[in-house]
């Protein structure tokens, strides 16, 4: 470069520096040039005058990162789909909107009004960036994107009013909607755009694999918005699973393959516009192995060891990691937890941090560990407890451990159950029993949880065995619920005698249990089971407390352990009764 070069660049910076500090009305040539080391002569010679000068300094700094990358995107239309071009820009202003538009560059727009020499500036400039705006809104329209009835021009100047109105509003609004929320309007959007019959051009090849998990409205059209919506991105879906519905809601699990330049937070800015709590994780190739498929390759490997159902289980509903634990040991079930019975006296305790278990997750993994129970029993190693016992009036009831598909079938027993049942059990008002999480009432606890069901198939008892929060884990308490129609005929005399059974395999040492002093026929079973139960009467409640010895039921393990503190209060929730 030349001497004059050399200064005519430090013209410049100094001179975009004191327009960014000072504003045009504030910036003089005197001081551009004694920021920059020379003479107001010089400046004039090499620049011109305050207005060319001002010129020179948009020509030169003003830049945005958005304008960039719809320049890079319009230069090389095959590497990001267009749409995601669009929505990734519109994440970015929003998160930062003076990195697109600049105090300085917005005093350009301003001026603009009623200076000529800067309107034609600040026009060459705005041309451009329409120009670029436009290439990418053409390529979408080429790849069958955009609807015919939507005008390209009018798109590209609604997308450069929007960017201005998010910097201009920037220093004044005191609060703004979530950048998810944000992005999630932005892809609703940019979705309504597309024709109504979308089929896109085979582009963008680059196939990167990832995992999407969102609930979506349970209404028929619901899946389709969503698939719709990513395929505007050029997704390809290559496998999908219904995990629940619920609550007029469809949990949906999809397995992708999108273009090298979409990441996660497109995905979950489509997803989110269509549906809630998404949930996305990379992919791998695996993933186009359907269910079915999977379970069956988690079978033929428990046929010759039932030991590796844990494994299976674990690769079924994708957990990070799992362990077998003690009954009486570990966490209890929570969104990021999967806590399974695997026999009484072992659980298997998942764990995934990318999204929440569904039902149907816990379902299938459970059915896979029964599966190897039953495997286990079929080679001689009995662990998958269940009894038939007869029953009072005739007939026979099956007490077995609880499943995670069971939650259904308790809720409609605490339906059928009256008040005054529902309240002796959890000491709770009418409908409050509903407040205890069921799917930690079948199973999803630290103990043991049992269900009695009537020769029809219905469920018609629950039993549970919980690590008392106040005992340190010595201590089991136990409670128990039978429907009112059952009532009499016995069930929950061969509940607590079968939960006796598992509190001494699970090597507790003293039985507790919560009972209302008028429930005379509670009082009466536990005094039946020849257990020495001390008393406290406080407030209408029994406290009742028993040691456990090690002959009355069956045989206790030759060291019982201690177990570690309890992390959840089920006194009031949950075991009273």
């Amino acid at each position: 470069m030349t001497r004059d070069e050399v200064l005519r660049q430090r013209i410049i910076d100094a001179a975009a520096e004191l327009f960014a500090e000072n504003g045009h009305g504030g910036t003089t040539l005197s001081a551009v040039a004694k920021r920059a080391g020379t003479s107001p002569r010089a400046v004039r010679r090499l620049v011109g005058d305050r207005a060319q000068l001002f010129a020179a300094v948009i020509d030169a700094r003003l830049t945005s990162e958005a304008a960039e990358r719809l320049a890079a995107a319009a230069a090389d239309p095959q590497a990001t789909p267009p749409l995601a071009v669009l929505l990734q820009a519109a994440a970015r202003i929003f998160a930062a909107p003076e990195r697109s538009w600049g105090l300085l560059e917005l005093e350009v727009l301003m001026r603009a009004h009623r200076d000529d020499d800067v309107r034609t500036a600040v026009t060459a400039r705005m041309r451009q960036r329409q120009r670029n705006m436009m290439a990418v809104i053409e390529q979408t329209r080429h790849a069958g994107g955009i609807n015919e009835h939507v005008n390209d021009e009018a798109l590209a100047h609604f997308s450069l009013a929007l960017s201005v109105g998010l910097a201009m509003l920037e220093p004044a609004v005191d609060h703004r909607p979530s950048q998810a929320s944000w992005n999630a309007l932005m892809a609703q959007i940019g979705a309504a755009f597309a024709p109504v019959e979308l089929l896109l051009a085979a582009e963008h090849e680059a196939r990167t694999p990832w995992r999407l998990r969102v609930d979506i409205p349970d209404r028929p059209g619901g899946l389709a918005q969503l698939i719709r919506g990513l395929s505007t991105l050029h997704a390809h879906v290559v496998a999908t699973s219904v995990l629940a519905s619920e609550q007029d809601t469809r949990t949906i699990d999809l397995a992708l393959t999108v273009p090298g330049g979409i990441g996660a937070d497109t995905l979950l800015a489509v997803a989110m516009a269509v549906g809630r709590n998404a949930h996305v994780m990379p992919g791998s190739a695996d993933d186009v192995i359907d269910l079915p498929t999977r379970v069956l390759d988690g079978a033929t490997e428990m046929v010759t060891n039932p030991g590796s159902a844990p494994l299976a289980a674990a690769a079924l509903v994708e957990a990070d990691r799992f362990l077998v634990t003690d009954a009486a040991e570990g966490d209890d079930d929570a969104a990021d937890v999967l806590r399974l019975q695997w026999t009484a006296d072992r659980h298997v305790v998942l764990h995934r941090s990318w999204a929440p278990f569904a039902r149907a997750e816990k379902s299938r993994a459970s059915a896979l560990l029964r599966l190897s129970a039953a495997l286990a029993n079929m080679q001689g190693d009995v662990e998958a407890l269940g009894w038939v016992d007869a029953v009072k009036g005739g007939g026979t009831v099956w007490i077995r451990l609880s499943r995670p598909e069971d939650a259904e079938a308790v809720a409609a027993m605490h339906e059928r159950c009256s008040e005054r049942t529902r309240y002796r059990r959890y000491l709770r008002g009418a409908g409050q029993w509903r407040d205890v999480a069921l799917r930690w009432l079948t199973g999803g606890h630290r103990g043991a949880t049992v269900v009695a069901m009537s020769e029809e198939g219905v469920i018609v008892g629950l039993g549970n065995v919980f690590p008392d929060a106040q005992e340190d884990g010595v201590a089991a308490e136990i409670a128990v619920i039978v429907e009112d129609a059952y009532q009499g005929r016995g069930i929950g005399t061969r509940l607590v005698r079968h939960m006796i059974v598992l509190a001494e395999r699970l090597g507790f040492e003293e039985l507790v249990a919560t009972v209302l002093a008028e429930n005379g026929e509670m009082l009466q079973v536990l005094d039946d089971t020849g257990l020495d139960w001390d008393r406290e009467l406080k407030n209408a409640v029994i406290t009742m407390r028993a040691p456990l010895p090690m002959t009355v039921f069956g045989p206790r393990p030759a060291h019982p352990r201690r177990r570690g503190p309890a992390n959840r209060d089920t006194r009031s929730a949950d075991t009273s009764g």
